[in-house]
């Protein structure tokens, strides 16, 4: 059966948001990064960052900023756009910048999920607006970022087609989605906990101090907030199957996990974003958005390294 949205999603592409748009310039470790949000009646909603790196951009951000992030493109003299994942507040203007003759990148899976027209839910459609498809080119397992060379990282679990980027002259790690906060009190029904849990131990192999994450980048001690992050999804997961082994259900395991989520926003995505989903996910149980159905994972989400490292 096609999902309700698939059918809803024309009608919401067409309506105006009643939203301001903010794109703002700030500098984080000496790059230029893009930060950008929708306002709804005076309330800012999720940012996210993409960031400038010479003449290379680090996702896209949002498709509510489209014309200033290609005005700013042009003016900075950007020539590419490398792409974490699909999400549409960080490949947000991946077709726009390739209109203007910009080169985009991603993984191996992501250019197929890039090509596609993909329906979206109306959360997406207030939080970030629609994206639209995007030509893409699959990224080498090392490329130049700016005037640096920096190693593309596997890092699914939170889209299957993540990747991070990596610069080891730097001690910067590029995250996408992959970080997003220490203690992550919710997922989205298609993450998989297990292969978030392997990028996380996969990050904390490389050597870096700078995390640049899309939502909350930190300058300094990013391989000590991975490793937060991964002790306390451990601890989560422990605390998940010892009460699943004494008969616990997921409503009442979710219940009982130091877990409060009172954000008006998670009832607003109708449970594709809820701690449910992560306890799910930990009892093993996948879940594939149908408009994602039949596309194969590519060479970057494999669990080896790329070479080198």
């Amino acid at each position: 059966m096609t999902p309700l949205y698939h059918h809803l999603d024309p009608l919401w592409s067409r309506v105006p948001a009643p939203a301001r748009a903010v794109l703002e310039k700030e500098t984080i470790a000496g790059l230029t990064a893009l930060r950008m949000e929708r306002v709804w009646f005076g309330r800012e909603l999720l940012s996210v960052y993409c960031y400038a790196v010479g003449d290379t951009l680090v996702d896209t951000g949002l498709p509510c900023v489209k014309r200033r992030l290609v005005d700013f493109a042009k003016g900075a003299g950007i020539r590419r756009a490398l792409v974490t994942h699909h999400h549409e507040d960080h490949a947000g203007n991946a077709g726009a910048l390739a209109r203007e003759g910009l080169e985009v990148l991603t993984s191996d899976t992501g250019t197929q999920i890039l090509s596609k027209d993909l329906p979206i839910r109306f959360y997406q459609h207030v939080l970030w607006g629609k994206a639209e498809a995007a030509p893409a080119t699959a990224l080498p397992e090392r490329i130049a970022l700016g005037p640096w060379e920096a190693h593309v990282i596997p890092a699914a679990g939170h889209a299957v087609d993540q990747v991070a980027f990596f610069v080891p002259s730097q001690g910067m790690l590029f995250t996408g989605d992959a970080f997003v906060a220490e203690k992550i009190k919710v997922f989205r029904k298609d993450e998989d906990f297990a292969e978030t849990v392997a990028t996380l131990e996969r990050f904390l192999t490389l050597d870096f101090d700078v995390l640049l994450c899309a939502h909350r980048p930190k300058e300094k001690d990013g391989q000590a907030a991975i490793r937060a992050k991964r002790d306390w999804m451990r601890e989560i997961e422990g605390r998940v199957n010892d009460l699943r082994a004494k008969g616990a259900g997921v409503p009442e395991i979710v219940a009982r996990l130091p877990i409060r989520t009172t954000n008006a926003f998670y009832k607003l995505t109708f449970g594709d974003v809820s701690t449910a989903n992560m306890v799910r996910s930990i009892l093993g149980e996948r879940f594939v958005r149908p408009e994602l159905l039949g596309i194969p994972k590519g060479s970057q989400e494999s669990p080896s390294l790329p070479c080198g490292l």
